[in-house]
């Protein structure tokens, strides 16, 4: 697959002009977020509140009998390259490499139909994120016709999954925590001895043999497969699936598992391991074209006075830095003196400045730092914070209204925004609530900000109704997100993983749609343009895709030529 990027400048001034009004309320340096409030309020009330969800998910009745799987008819066909995939599937089998966006939840649902006409099954779903969970619960219910599906959280207490006998349902989506401390706590030291041993799984099944111990499921799908290696519930849990002879399909769109050590893990457990390449010409052939168009905006003057000043007080901490501790510290990576970790909050303030716009870290703490608050004489008596709050009163988010400003003038019927920060993403969707309406905009943010059941919650309304989702990088990995036609990078990805998995949130099938388009924006006279094409030159070793870069001349737009869709097709 070949991806083909654009680079325009674009003159922000002429063709965002509307949607700068429309964040006149963020200029004027105010920050209004009474609107956040109102959009958790919105998601626990709606349709797609997690406890509603849960309800409808979860079983309400004791299942007094163990239950097998009854397909319906599956809603839908595999493309080619997708049956060769589930072909090859004999045996325990983990697909690795099968980049975001290829289908892998469809493929293990034709796996899970194959399986069942050779037996009865019962199924155990496995996945590491709650919302993903819910996700797949839905999926199984909707496009494998199987009604009894249920997504087993840990939100119902131990005592009510005793009292309805939840593993006995024939389909159960769950976490691994939920899983394992029901099934497999009362073995947790002997799950610790045997996998200090060579031979983990004749160690366990030997074990469960004696003590008449299996598990209540013969067949296992394990989402996001990458997940479970190491020391974790999941990585025990199939273990103990290996051991007790149920057959096991594993999923991850990573191709490399990074350390020998992972991989001969996963190798006690799986047959074969096939990885696949989106090079793969029978893949390649059925991927919609997919380009990125680098976008230059403007950087307000004050702000990249700002950018500037900060640069200069971040070169003289390195220097104490180096002077105390050495230049082994100057990499970011000590926690212990605090010195040291001034100086990586400074480097994350400038990098957010520039990338997510000024009005993304309004609330640091990191502007209390003395130098920052000392009047300078080259800047007329005034300090970097009031330069930086100069620059707040001029244009609250360069980003945020260039980001408007695509979303405003493209045609789609789903757009997913990429901010890496959490405040910015905030100011971003309350903006939007206020243009489009709450329904037709999903915001999603990590812990902390929203619970994980407002996380599932958000991506439901996505799915469901709005047409565009805010994200922060939880929206990266480990959730099936709705097809997209078009993305909007307000940052540039920090390496290939998050290049690699927000790529693959758009036109994640192929359909009648052949081209879908990422706008990644690039504030001028910053780092942020060599930042993405390094990101690129790492992806491409890493992923071992093709990218080819087309450079066209930059050119302001003509004063009559206002949209911006016109503009870059040259219309």
């Amino acid at each position: 697959m070949q991806l083909s990027i654009f680079v325009y400048r674009l003159s922000i001034d002429r063709y965002i002009s509307s949607a700068e009004c429309q964040t006149q309320g963020l200029i004027r340096g105010k920050v209004d977020l009474g609107g956040w409030k109102d959009y958790l309020d919105f998601l626990d009330r709606s349709p797609y509140s997690f406890q509603l969800l849960t309800s409808n998910l979860a079983p309400d009745t004791p299942t007094v009998k163990l239950q097998e799987v009854r397909f319906g008819e599956i809603a839908y066909s595999l493309w080619p390259f997708q049956q060769r995939i589930l072909d090859k599937v004999g045996g325990d089998t983990l697909i690795l490499g099968l980049p975001t966006g290829l289908g892998k939840t469809y493929i293990a649902g034709a796996y899970l139909k194959k399986e069942s006409l050779k037996r009865p099954i019962r199924v155990l779903f496995i996945t590491p994120t709650v919302p993903l969970g819910i996700q797949q619960a839905l999926f199984a219910r909707r496009m494998l016709g199987i009604e009894s599906a249920y997504f087993i959280s840990g939100s119902m207490p131990p005592e009510r999954r005793e009292e309805l006998k939840v593993w006995n349902v024939g389909f159960a989506v769950v976490t691994p925590q939920t899983f394992f401390n029901d099934n497999l706590s009362h073995f947790s030291a002997i799950l610790g001895e045997a996998k200090k041993t060579q031979d983990p799984v004749g160690f366990l099944s030997q074990l469960f043999e004696d003590v008449g111990f299996s598990l209540p499921y013969n067949v296992v799908v394990a989402d996001e497969c990458q997940r479970y290696i190491g020391e974790t519930d999941g990585y025990s849990l199939l273990l103990s699936a290996k051991a007790s002879g149920a057959r096991i399909l594993a999923l991850s769109a990573t191709p490399q598992l990074h350390a020998p050590k992972r991989l001969a893990e996963l190798k006690m457990i799986f047959d074969q391991i096939e990885v696949f390449s989106v090079e793969d010409p029978e893949i390649s052939r059925h991927m919609p074209e997919r380009v990125l168009e680098l976008v230059r905006v403007y950087a307000p003057e004050t702000l990249l006075k700002v950018y500037t000043e900060l640069g200069k007080v971040i070169r003289m901490y390195q220097n104490r830095v180096r002077e105390a501790y050495g230049p082994g510290h100057l990499r970011g990576w000590c926690k212990e003196h605090s010195l040291c970790v001034l100086l990586t909050a400074l480097r994350m303030m400038r990098f957010r400045l520039v990338e997510d716009g000024a009005s993304s870290i309004i609330k640091y703490r990191t502007w209390k730092t003395r130098e920052l608050r000392r009047a300078l004489e080259e800047l007329g008596g005034k300090s970097v914070y009031d330069l930086y709050q100069q620059a707040l009163k001029e244009r609250f988010n360069h980003k945020i209204t260039s980001a408007m400003g695509i979303l405003r003038q493209e045609l789609y019927e789903k757009a997913i925004v990429f901010v890496e920060s959490v405040e910015a993403a905030k100011q971003l969707g309350t903006v939007l609530h206020k243009t489009y309406g709450v329904e037709d905009v999903a915001v999603l943010v990590g812990r902390g900000n929203m619970s994980m059941e407002q996380q599932a919650s958000a991506l439901l309304h996505f799915k469901e109704k709005a047409r565009i989702l805010v994200c922060t990088s939880v929206g990266e990995e480990g959730l099936d997100m709705p097809t997209a036609d078009i993305e909007v990078w307000v940052d540039p990805p920090s390496n290939p993983k998050k290049w690699i998995q927000r790529f693959g949130r758009i036109l994640r099938q192929p359909g009648d749609k052949k081209r879908a388009v990422t706008y990644a924006l690039v504030s001028m006279r910053t780092h942020e343009g060599n930042k993405l094409l390094g990101v690129k030159r790492r992806t491409e070793d890493v992923y071992r895709s093709t990218q080819s870069l087309v450079t066209r001349r930059y050119k302001p737009l003509s004063r009559e030529q206002e949209s911006l869709t016109k503009f870059i097709r040259g219309e």
